[in-house]
C-alpha cells in the first residue's frame, strides 16, 4: 500500500475513534455515568478544534472513496463504505448535539 493509502486508513481510524468515542459518552450516560463525564469534559476542552479537523478529515475520506473506489480492495470495499458512512453520521449527530447544547446554555 502506498503512503497516501496508509494516511487515509490512519484518518479514517482516528475519526472512527474519536466519534465513537463521543457516541459512548453522549449515548451510554446513565450506564456507565463516570466514564462518560471524563470524555465529555476532554471533548469540551477541545470542541472547537476537534470539529473543524474532523471536517477536514472527513472531507477528505468522502473524496477519497469517490475518486478511488474501483481501486479499493473488493474485500474491504463495503467495510471501507460503511465506515466513511458511519462517520458522517456521526458527524452530523455530534454537530446536532453541540448545537443543541450551546442554545439550551445560552
Amino acid at each position: 500500500m502506498n503512503k497516501d493509502g496508509q494516511m487515509i486508513r490512519v484518518t479514517l481510524w482516528a475519526i472512527m475513534a474519536i466519534t465513537t468515542l463521543f457516541l459512548f459518552s453522549e449515548l451510554l450516560d446513565n450506564v456507565l455515568p463516570t466514564q462518560a463525564a471524563i470524555i465529555s469534559e476532554v471533548f469540551d476542552l477541545i470542541r472547537t478544534p476537534l470539529m473543524i479537523i474532523q471536517f477536514l478529515g472527513l472531507g477528505t475520506l468522502f473524496v477519497d472513496l469517490v475518486v478511488r473506489y474501483d481501486k479499493l480492495n473488493d474485500r474491504f470495499r463495503v467495510l471501507h463504505v460503511i465506515a466513511v458512512g458511519y462517520c458522517i453520521i456521526a458527524y452530523i449527530f455530534q454537530i446536532f448535539v453541540f448545537y443543541m447544547d450551546s442554545a439550551f446554555l445560552a
